[in-house]
């Protein structure tokens, strides 16, 4: 097998894998905003007013925010962040470039570990709260 044949194929399991890793935060996503998208709407109708809407776009607001971190199908532009996780794929290149390291190192798996958790509190951290 030509080195060409492998870096395609280690590709195509690498976007492979991460599409499946997005869908899942995408179902999880969806999940999440079903029952708050029906209670934003009951809150809306029950409060009525001026804007009986405000919590129901506010719900939207927040799914368009996190389409655009996830980026399921890869349609919305992601900055460059130093410090901060612009995306779902931030994740993913960090993670991979821990494990690339300590694979290639032979180093300890705690060293992994932190560096890792470390990847995803940062994540958690630049989630918007909406």
């Amino acid at each position: 097998m030509n080195e060409p044949e492998t870096t395609n194929r280690s590709t195509l399991i690498r976007s492979a894998v991460t599409f499946q890793l997005k869908l899942m935060a995408d179902g999880l996503r969806d999940l999440v905003l079903m029952p708050v998208s029906l209670f934003a709407t009951l809150v809306g109708l029950f409060r009525g007013g001026q804007e009986p809407e405000r919590e129901f776009e506010q719900v939207l607001e927040l799914g368009r925010q996190t389409e655009k971190w996830i980026n399921l199908f890869g349609n919305h532009e992601v900055p460059a962040a130093p410090r901060n996780i612009a995306s779902i794929d931030d994740i993913f290149v960090r993670v991979e470039d821990v494990l690339r390291k300590q694979y290639k190192t032979g180093g300890t798996s705690k060293s992994a570990q932190l560096e890792i958790e470390d990847a995803l509190q940062t994540a958690r951290e630049s989630v918007p709260d909406k």
